[in-house]
């Protein structure tokens, strides 16, 4: 397919997210880690990494770099030069950290090199939830971490504005910690962050089922727009004992819901690494085209697994990231999980086309999307 700049323009790469490692310090109760098989953990080398930022020089604007994926980036025996080389490409530079090895000199050291935005994973705001999710980690020594890190920002910079790095948190949802959601915003006060950002745990294995907080919502016509039921817009309203048995209520009832005209329906069939221009790399320099196909991995629904098979659409070590990005089936890909005409295997996960992310019944073929929970508004991305 010959390059295109106008079509280029309306389907820009934004994003990049860059497995630095699959190796971590942690073994994280919700991490699809512990479902891999056959898997060998470790860095990306060198090499792949230095070709890497080579080629986003080729985008204009530089894409955001974002170290994340599944292993600590902060293991990375590269680390602070691998921000250093992403930031000289003029790309804004987030990562995703789980703060064990965030001491007082990378905290310097990444206030000096101006990354734009930490996110910190903490799933838990009283320690003894947070120890028994985040197997391996201390929550007095992640939070000290990241009071220091705010101490050096007003040190430097004192108060009134959010410096760099940004802080956000994110918080993976489950029974047994949803308690300590009331607790985040005293803790984003108390360690700088500018945002909190909650999701859904994913049940790799079936145990986590019995941890979902969504189950119930999967079926729920409130996040459904349709023609054939009524929409419900709410104001601003209190929530409290008074309110919350009748919003409970109507979110189990037969309308679809808007909030002062935003319609909950709005993450429903949307795919944000498609539709904003997001792209994965694995640490061997593979192309996939989100977080859920980089590896394989199953999934349970209704006591039931569906095998989810990773999809790649490239290797930055045969070809250059924007030749991939810009190619036919890259390009078709995006254009079909934009019209999303997928099964809704999600709400449904009751037949033989479940078992595999192979085929469904509108005779979608490989990768099917129809039961992915980031597109149905469930999971959030850092």
């Amino acid at each position: 397919m010959a390059f295109d700049p106008t079509r280029e323009a309306a389907d820009r790469l934004t994003k990049v997210y860059v497995e630095l490692t699959t190796a971590c310090n942690l073994d994280c109760l919700m991490c699809v880690r512990r479902t891999w098989k056959n898997e060998t953990f470790g860095p990306m080398s060198w090499e792949v990494y230095q070709s890497l930022i080579e080629q986003l020089a080729e985008f204009d604007p530089p894409p955001t770099v974002h170290f994340g994926g599944y292993g600590e980036p902060m293991t990375y025996p590269h680390f602070l030069k691998a921000i250093e080389l992403a930031k000289g490409t003029g790309s804004r530079v987030e990562l995703t950290t789980n703060g064990t090895l965030l001491t007082a000199e990378l905290a310097t050291a990444l206030i000096d090199l101006e990354v734009d935005k930490i996110n910190v994973s903490i799933d838990g705001v009283s320690e003894d939830v947070y120890d028994e999710i985040r197997v391996g980690s201390d929550y007095g020594q992640v939070i000290g971490n990241f009071v220091e890190l705010y101490r050096q920002k007003l040190s430097r910079f004192g108060r009134g504005v959010f410096h760099k790095p940004q802080l956000a948190i994110v918080f993976v949802g489950m029974k047994r910690n949803v308690a300590d959601l009331a607790r985040l915003p005293q803790l984003a006060h108390l360690i700088g962050a500018s945002e909190i950002k909650v999701s859904n745990v994913v049940p790799y294995y079936p145990e986590l089922e019995g941890e979902m907080l969504y189950d119930r919502a999967m079926y729920s016509l409130a996040f459904r727009a349709s023609d054939h039921i009524p929409n419900m817009s709410l104001p601003k309203m209190n929530f409290d004992e008074t309110t919350s048995p009748a919003l409970a209520a109507v979110f189990d009832s037969t309308v679809s819901i808007s909030w002062l005209q935003s319609s909950l329906d709005a993450y429903t069939n949307y795919c944000e690494f498609t539709q904003r221009g997001y792209t994965v790399i694995r640490r061997d320099g593979t192309v996939a085209p989100c977080l859920e196909l980089m590896r394989d991995h199953p999934v349970y629904l209704l006591g039931k697994p569906q095998q989810i098979t990773h999809y790649t659409l490239g290797d930055i070590k045969e070809n250059t990231l924007r030749e991939i990005w810009t190619s036919e089936e890259y390009t078709v890909f995006r254009d079909k999980v934009r019209s999303f005409p997928y099964s809704p295997c999600l709400t449904c996960g009751g037949c033989e086309w479940f078992e595999a992310n192979q085929e469904d019944c509108r005779s979608n073929t490989f990768p099917v999307c129809g039961r992915c929970p980031w597109a149905q508004g469930f999971v959030q991305c850092p």
